[in-house]
């Protein structure tokens, strides 16, 4: 009888090459787990296929491609370890590979490129977030921070887990240690108040417009009730039609008590037109 074949489990596992290889004691991280100890890094390393863990080079074609390579994705994975959005921990190989600069998939070339700097991880909630809920922004540096600015123009800045745990996956990037800024909070607040009074000047018009069309709609209900307790009423009281020629109206079926989702109020009837002076 011929043994099952054995199932093949692939299992990444980042750590240092002191840790791998000479019994040092910095910690490893396994994927889809978080971060284990020196002695489990060398147990799982054992029988296990090492390979070197650097940042791919992307060609020309493949960086005007939607989908990354699987070597620029397991980097990307691998570098970020969680969803990038701030305060979101779900690991990274449940999470999307999102583009920061958008691509353009009519033009790929006036589009943002599928490359590390442009690649992180976002989980479906914030990556459907991000894409459809109007205000937050995102700008990735080219060693995998993310600069975040929030709808009420808050920013936060986010850094790849794996640089925190192995600061020499940073080597290869072309982005130096950033200058500190100084902090001008009267500026700061100012630009904060700035924003806010822009967004509320789009916003009110629409506000009132809303509130407008609910006065209406509360009207037309309330009219509507009206009409119709009047046109029981006669029916309880005659049990026939009214014949009284002004207010042919009451004759007419019970309208709806309901209005639909589309109903607008009928046009307002223009002004008469100013009389001369004389």
């Amino acid at each position: 009888m011929t043994p099952p074949r054995a199932t093949r489990i692939v299992v990444n596992v980042i750590a240092g090459a002191g840790t791998v290889l000479w019994g040092g004691d910095q910690p490893g991280y396994l994927e889809g787990y978080g971060v284990i100890d020196a002695e489990q890094v060398r147990s799982l390393g054992e029988q296990a296929r090492l390979r070197m863990l650097e940042e791919p080079t992307v060609s020309p074609v493949e960086a005007l491609r939607y989908q990354p390579s699987a070597a620029v994705e397991r980097w990307v994975r691998l570098r970020d370890m969680t969803c990038r959005f701030p305060g979101c921990d779900r690991s990274a190989v449940i999470c999307d590979v999102d583009h920061t600069v958008p691509f353009n998939h009519a033009d790929p070339r006036n589009g943002g490129l599928t490359v590390p700097w442009n690649l992180k991880c976002l989980c479906r909630q914030h990556h459907r977030d991000k894409t459809f809920v109007e205000g937050w922004r995102d700008e990735q540096l080219a060693d995998g921070t993310v600069v975040w600015t929030s709808p009420t123009g808050e920013i936060y800045r986010t850094t790849p887990g794996g640089l925190d745990l192995f600061p020499d996956m940073a080597l290869s990037s072309a982005c130096g240690e950033p200058k500190p800024v100084p902090r001008n909070h009267s500026r700061q607040r100012a630009a904060r108040v700035a924003r806010i009074r822009r967004r509320n000047k789009i916003q009110r018009p629409i506000n009132d417009a809303h509130s407008r069309l609910q006065r209406a709609r509360r009207q037309e209900i309330a009219r509507r009730k009206d009409r119709n307790r009047m046109r029981k009423t006669l029916f309880v009281l005659k049990g026939r039609p009214s014949t009284s020629p002004f207010c042919t109206w009451i004759n007419e079926p019970l309208e709806p008590e309901e209005l639909p989702p589309d109903w607008r109020p009928p046009p307002e009837p223009p002004p008469p037109p100013d009389e001369p002076p004389f």
